[in-house]
């Protein structure tokens, strides 16, 4: 056996350099970034950042670079430049809207290319929003149901929907898949108690007097939602409340 293991030993290690070189092309585009993660450090909420990323080609091949996006429209990339020749560089600038955030936020932008060995790339950005209740702005509010930018990620998912879906759209981003709670609180409570039912149907409707980034959803006080759609999520929350 040991005779064996020692012929077949080169031969092992051939295969491996030649898989090596497989997953290193000598000749490729290589992506390169001068930093891939900023911190903003403490922000006040309702004002508009921005950072830049310089971007290189480290490589002997042109780099093509596809997109650069984000999945929350409060975080836009602008990149001037997609193709970079062996040697060039080009800068991506990131803006990003702090209205209705609050705490420790952290966002990311992927940047997609034809590098072999990194074909996405995840910057990310994070700050700690400060003032969480007491400085928000009344514009930010309406901003947050009117703003394009906001409309995308907390109007637009939940156009036409109810009950669970109409949760998962609106909600869930702030009060957990599970309405157990997340940046918002808990939504599990005792609806058998009109109390206690009529108080999140309040809140849900025309927002909440302690906490104003909790804005007013129903239709009466200018969100996006008929009483019709506010009415089954509260019957969706009793629900789940019973499930769990």
């Amino acid at each position: 056996m040991k005779k064996i293991f020692a012929l077949l030993l080169p031969l092992i290690l051939l295969c491996a350099c030649v898989e090596e070189q497989r997953k290193t092309p000598v000749n490729a585009a290589q992506i390169s970034f001068d930093h891939e993660e900023f911190d903003f450090g403490p922000v006040a909420e309702g004002i508009e950042l921005e950072h830049k990323f310089k971007i290189f080609n480290r490589g002997t091949e042109p780099l093509q670079i596809f997109k650069a996006y984000s999945t929350c429209g409060c975080t836009v990339p602008k990149l001037p430049k997609t193709l970079l020749q062996p040697g060039e560089s080009t800068t991506l600038t990131v803006q990003l809207d702090t209205s209705m955030k609050q705490d420790a936020v952290t966002k990311t932008v992927d940047v997609s290319s034809d590098d072999p060995e990194r074909p996405l790339v995840i910057l990310s950005l994070s700050m700690l929003v400060e003032n969480r209740h007491k400085a928000l702005a009344e514009r930010s509010k309406a901003k947050f149901l009117t703003d394009e930018k906001c409309t995308n990620c907390h109007v637009a998912q939940g156009v036409g929907l109810f009950g669970e879906e109409l949760y998962k759209a609106d909600c869930a981003m702030c009060h957990g898949q599970d309405a157990q709670g997340g940046v918002g609180p808990c939504l599990l409570r005792d609806f058998s108690d009109p109390t206690i039912k009529k108080h999140i149907w309040q809140v849900t409707s025309f927002g909440s007097p302690r906490k104003v980034t909790m804005p007013g959803f129903s239709e009466d006080a200018g969100g996006p939602l008929a009483r019709e759609q506010v009415n089954s999520i509260i019957e969706y929350l009793e629900h789940l409340s019973k499930k769990q």
